[in-house]
Formats: structure tokens, C-alpha cells, sequence
């Protein structure tokens, strides 16, 4: 009978269980961002199917500072950013006016200028509930966290498999 791994380094045991915790860890975070991706894209749908598009007109542009990480490594930083966001006007089909600051922005002041024309997404049946057409504010964030949980549960899978091929120092 071959004896396990762990009897014969009995001191690599406890390594083991919090390598396997971490991968477990990992890998959970990763199916959370994962749902509320796919949730935030489901979301995002509905949204457009019921949306109706219109012109709008960036009335302002309102700077929001915001600390940054630049840099990697030794040279990591944090720095203060401003992001300018424009705040649009836009009229409903029921003759309602209504304004309100974009969520996406840009660190460049010139991205959006007063009096520019946007075109923006509403909720008909309540207006406040707009955003702007572009495909960031459609569907990029949720891509994005779908895509940060899909590399987190690969990444802890492929370790664990890779670890779990090479020996059988994780039957703990």
C-alpha cells in the first residue's frame, strides 16, 4: 500500500489545506462576479427593450475627483484624477424635461462640451432612469465582471488541476 503524500511530509499537510482554501476562495469570488454580471446583463436588456432613444444636449460637465492607481509593482502609486462627466438635457416624448449626469466619464476635459448633442437611452416610463447610447453604457460593464469571473474561476481551476495532475499531494 502506497502511503500518502502528506504521511510522508506530514509538515506540507497544513500548505495543502490553505492552498486548496485559497483555490476555493478564488474560485467563489469568481462565480460571484460571474452572476451579478450575467444579472447586470440581463438587466441591461430589459433596460434596452423598453427604452426609447432621443437626442440630448450635454449642458454641463461636472468633475468628479477619483483616486487612481497608476503604476505597477515598486512604482505603484495612487494619484487624484479628475473624471469629467457630462450632465445632459433631453426631452421626452411627453414633453418632459429631464437632466442628469452620465456614469461613464472621461479624464480628458475636452471628451464632452457644453452643447454637444448625445443620444441618450430612457425609460418611458420614468424618464430619471437614463443613460447614454453608447455600448459601455449598454453592455460594458457587465461584460466586464462577466469577463473578471471567468478568469478568476479559470485561473483557480487550472492551478488546481495542474497541481492535481502533477502529484497527489491534494488528497488531504
Amino acid at each position: 500500500m502506497k502511503p500518502r503524500s502528506w504521511a510522508v511530509f506530514p509538515s506540507l499537510r497544513g500548505v495543502l489545506i490553505g492552498v486548496q482554501v485559497v483555490l476555493l476562495v478564488l474560485m467563489l469570488g469568481g462565480a460571484i462576479f460571474f452572476v451579478v454580471g450575467v444579472k447586470a446583463l440581463v438587466d441591461s436588456q430589459r433596460f434596452v427593450a423598453r427604452a426609447t432613444a432621443t437626442d440630448a444636449v450635454v449642458v454641463d460637465v461636472a468633475g468628479v475627483v477619483k483616486s487612481v492607481r497608476r503604476g505597477s509593482g515598486d512604482s505603484a502609486h495612487y494619484e487624484d484624477v479628475t473624471i469629467f462627466h457630462p450632465v445632459v438635457r433631453f426631452v421626452t416624448a411627453r414633453e418632459q424635461e429631464v437632466r442628469f449626469r452620465a456614469r461613464e466619464g472621461s479624464e480628458d476635459p475636452s471628451a464632452y462640451g457644453v452643447g454637444d448633442s448625445i443620444r441618450v437611452l430612457y425609460d418611458p416610463a420614468n424618464p430619471q432612469d437614463a443613460r447614454l447610447d453608447t455600448w459601455t453604457s449598454r453592455w460594458g460593464y457587465s461584460i466586464y465582471l462577466v469577463m473578471i469571473g471567468l478568469v478568476l474561476i479559470g485561473i483557480g481551476t487550472g492551478i488546481y488541476w495542474m497541481l492535481r495532475s502533477r502529484s497527489k499531494l491534494l488528497d488531504v
